[in-house]
């Protein structure tokens, strides 16, 4: 199943206002400024842009990160690549799971839609016996959801 990432697109729009805003103000200042102010516009409509999907198989994960339609970043992850998963809670009620890799980069899940991407992250790592550990905070969330 095919899990996309929710990003809040205000703080980069904040950040495309100040990049724009310095670009006018530095018109008749350094050059410096102004080539710095462009490179903030850049960087915040490529964010603006940036969209993650993290695939769930049965027998390999896939994590994709894209850029208009471009592939900025592909990994995929069999069972035996995978360490364990560590089950965490981010922020006030945000549950988000770490997956510790042998080599590479860890990948971190948090704020996937649907909702139902922890569960099933759970069922993949109890079917391709891959260890599980849960915080206590995420035990928390998880008896405080069937209420």
């Amino acid at each position: 199943m095919v899990y996309k990432l929710v990003t809040q697109k205000s703080p980069m729009f904040m950040v495309l206002i100040f990049g724009v805003s310095l670009f006018f103000i530095s018109i008749g200042e350094s050059w410096i400024n102004s080539i710095l102010s462009i490179l903030l516009i850049i960087f915040s409509i490529i964010s603006f842009s940036t969209k993650s999907e993290f695939i769930i198989n049965q027998d390999k994960l896939d994590y994709v990160i894209r850029s208009y339609h471009y592939k900025v970043f592909h990994k995929k992850l069999f069972p035996d690549d995978i360490d364990k998963i560590v089950f965490k809670r981010y922020g006030w009620a945000t549950k988000g799971a770490s997956l510790k890799v042998h080599k590479g980069l860890n990948l971190r899940i948090v704020q996937f839609i649907p909702k139902d991407v922890m569960l099933q992250l759970e069922t993949f790592a109890v079917n391709n016996n891959i260890s599980i550990n849960k915080s206590k905070d995420y035990l928390l969330l998880e008896r405080r959801e069937k209420y």
